[in-house]
């Protein structure tokens, strides 16, 4: 028996359990991928100890196994690309690809039909594992990889299939020809590697969209389904380090729920929650993407708003005021007031998105000085130690202040 063969089934022997580890998954498709993988494995070694012992029911019953492995493979990519096909299809093409390679390998492995499909084949499977590393990574190209995908993926089964069958037997000895040495080549990289390369490729598509989706979970709120405090942060800075490369205008918004202890206490935290869920579903809507949107903590929220000068932002704070004062939270009898007051601060040159947030931070503590319900205009100032120290101190003073009209509704 060829060692080129075995080489390959010993590559899938060690790449299933790396397979069947990821079953668990939320990722649609690796159980398909699992099982072509061992079907795979299991028809490569029949059709080469069928072709080296001359045994040529074996080697059919081997093709059946391969044509049942692509159809698992196909109908993986189906699964894993969300393709808006028929299921039937996947049978159909599966047993298409089998049959084309059977087909030329009736007719030896001189004809010109063997040589294209294989070479074809051979240039199809590099395609094949760079879709796959890309084909989350570019929305607006994801019809033609997909396709590609699908594409590449056909030709090479066909091509492995006839290679399987009609080359198993002979050494990859090269001709005198270049093109048979570009031929005998491409046998042995078939043989060899097409497999191994595509289930190992399938796996790493697989891990980078499970990697994608915790990045997506961690950078989102559990709550809100704002932006988290770091990846809002880490969003602003880039924002801001555009704007700043392109001189264009950034500011930012410093939003804080009014009286939100007072809905816990007298609603209770059910309540409480169902009002930021609410309040943050109202922004989100109202900015409709003209802004990046984040829960900072508690009942704090930011916004970035990169192209935006201060008066643009100031409307747009106005705005948020009045929606959120106009959209009260919960449904029936019990409708929840909620009103919100905001700090606004440009970007200077040479600002980071900390220097905005900290005289935000300041401004936001005028408006709740002022009375709530209402937004301010950050001071410009240098962002110093002195003017960090005040900032946390107006955080400060802002929690103390919640807690003194607290104290006061109780006795009153």
């Amino acid at each position: 028996m060829s060692f080129l063969p075995a080489i390959s089934v010993t590559a899938l022997l060690a790449i299933q359990p790396l397979l069947l580890s990821l079953r668990r998954s939320a990722v649609a498709g690796v159980r398909d991928f699992s099982k072509a993988c061992a079907l795979c494995a299991v028809a490569v070694g029949v059709m080469a100890v069928a072709t080296t012992l001359h045994m040529p029911l074996a080697a059919l019953l081997g093709y059946v196994i391969l044509t049942l492995a692509f159809f698992f493979v196909l109908r993986g990519f189906r699964r894993f690309l969300a393709l808006r096909i028929p299921a039937w299809a996947c049978p159909v093409l599966a047993a298409s690809a089998g049959t084309t390679g059977f087909i030329i390998t009736l007719g030896g492995d001189e004809g010109l039909a063997a040589r294209v499909i294989v070479l074809t084949g051979l240039i199809a499977a590099p395609l094949l594992v760079a879709g796959l590393m890309v084909v989350d990574r570019s929305q607006e190209r994801k019809p033609v990889i997909q396709a590609a995908i699908i594409g590449s993926a056909l030709v090479g089964c066909a091509a492995l299939a006839h290679v399987l069958g009609a080359a198993s037997g002979r050494s990859p000895e090269l001709w005198g020809a270049p093109a048979d040495a570009i031929f005998e080549f491409a046998v042995a990289a078939m043989k060899a590697l097409f497999l191994p390369f595509l289930f190992l490729a399938v796996i790493l598509a697989v891990q980078n969209r499970m990697m994608a989706a915790l990045r997506a979970a961690i950078a989102r709120d559990g709550l809100t389904g704002a932006l988290s405090r770091g990846a809002l942060i880490e969003a602003g800075e880039q924002m801001i380090a555009d704007c700043h490369a392109r001189r264009r205008p950034l500011a930012f918004l410093l939003l804080d729920l009014d009286h939100f202890k007072q809905i816990n206490d007298r609603h209770g935290h059910a309540c409480g929650d169902m009002a930021l869920a609410h309040f943050a579903d109202v922004v989100s809507s109202f900015l409709g993407g003209r802004g990046v949107f984040g829960r900072i903590g508690g009942e704090e929220f930011g916004i970035v708003l990169p192209h935006h000068t201060e008066e643009q932002a100031t409307a747009l704070a106005e705005d948020i005021c009045r929606i959120v004062r106009e959209t009260p939270a919960g449904r029936g009898h019990r409708r929840i007031g909620l009103t919100v007051s905001i700090g606004i601060a440009a970007a200077a040159p040479g600002d980071t998105i900390t220097d905005v947030m900290i005289r935000a931070d300041l401004a936001l503590y005028e408006s709740k000085a002022d009375g709530r319900d209402r937004c301010s205009v950050a001071k410009r100032r240098e962002i110093d130690a002195s003017t960090r120290a005040l900032a946390a101190a107006a955080a400060q003073l802002r929690e103390a202040d919640a807690f003194r009209q607290e104290y006061a509704r109780q006795i009153a």
